[in-house]
């Protein structure tokens, strides 16, 4: 038995084992390609029966620039872990995390986030065993309403949907800390809350919540410098329920149209972390233009506005 990297002949077992970890999820949600995992931003390793050649267990991580209780930049994080229960308590699961662990080292990283859900005690254990620290609790909460209609459409805008960018206020900025991007684009954006806790700290964030009618899809922040004067796309997302709509072009098309309204405003500049399935091809669909600079591992692009 051994552990390796994830290759494309493992697709099929490997895409198995994810419903198996996640029975809750569309099973076409989690048939991504192994490509995706080629070990830049992000990888994944399984652990193979060298007899059988079956697929038995699984691990995959990738870099984020922020994990709770890890004060480093950026930091490796086990993003999904899981090994067929007759092959638990076997070291199984620990081959797995230590090739992470290398893995996240080649990256220069210091230290390796992990989470699980608070009643998933056998995953708590097994971190704990591995040497993860339990850095906080938390809970959510649900509850169906009794005298609920059926939602309507409005919920779930379609592609044709008004775009709107609108403060974040008091009635809001919950809403808007729930919003996620899809698993594999975690590595790429900040969490809302930090972005707002960013922007509380300075007075040229300009935060926007972005609307498509009447629902909340996405986020953004501008760093709105009208003394330099230097406008810098801070912070940009749209929630995965979301995605493909066209809400995310319409709402950029709005930012640059703010900005061309500012002293100076006649370009916008931005930075993205580089990888597989980032953003950068977005960003370039719509006119952004690499300007060869770096800056903390993220790549600057910069459009000029006609």
């Amino acid at each position: 038995m051994s552990v390796r990297s994830l290759q494309l002949e493992d697709e099929s077992a490997w895409w198995a084992l994810r419903r198996s970890l996640w029975p809750d999820l569309e099973p076409r949600d989690l048939e991504e390609p192994a490509t995706e995992f080629d070990g830049a931003e992000q990888a994944c390793f399984v652990w193979v029966d060298e007899g059988t050649d079956e697929l038995l267990g699984f691990a995959e991580a990738s870099l984020r620039r922020y994990a709770a209780g890890c004060s480093t930049s950026p930091v490796g994080f086990l993003e999904a872990w899981y090994v067929v229960a007759a092959h638990r308590r076997t070291g199984v699961g620990a081959a797995l995390v230590a090739a992470v662990e290398r893995w996240t080292a080649t990256k220069g990283c210091v230290e390796m986030g992990s989470d699980a859900i608070l009643k998933n005690e056998v995953s708590r254990v097994a971190h704990a065993a591995l040497g993860f620290a339990e850095i906080e609790e938390t809970v959510q909460f649900a509850k169906r309403l009794k005298h609920a209609t059926k939602p309507s459409s409005v919920e779930r805008p379609g592609s044709s949907a008004a775009v709107s960018l609108r403060p974040v206020d008091e009635k809001n900025v919950r809403a808007v800390c729930d919003l996620a991007v899809g698993p594999h684009q975690r590595a790429f954006v900040a969490p809302n809350a930090v972005s707002l806790a960013q922007a509380y700290a300075t007075t040229k964030a300009w935060v926007r919540a972005i609307y498509a009618d009447a629902t909340l899809v996405g986020f953004l922040m501008l760093s709105d410098d009208d003394v330099a004067p230097r406008y810098y796309l801070w912070r940009f997302m749209v929630d995965q329920r979301h995605q493909r709509c066209g809400f995310g072009r319409r709402a950029m098309e709005l930012m640059e149209e703010y900005v061309q309204g500012r002293p100076g405003g006649d370009r916008v500049y931005l930075s993205y972390v580089p990888g597989s399935r980032g953003p950068e091809a977005f960003y370039a669909s719509i006119g952004y233009v690499d300007t060869g600079r770096v800056h903390h591992g993220e790549r600057e692009a910069v459009k000029t506005l006609a």
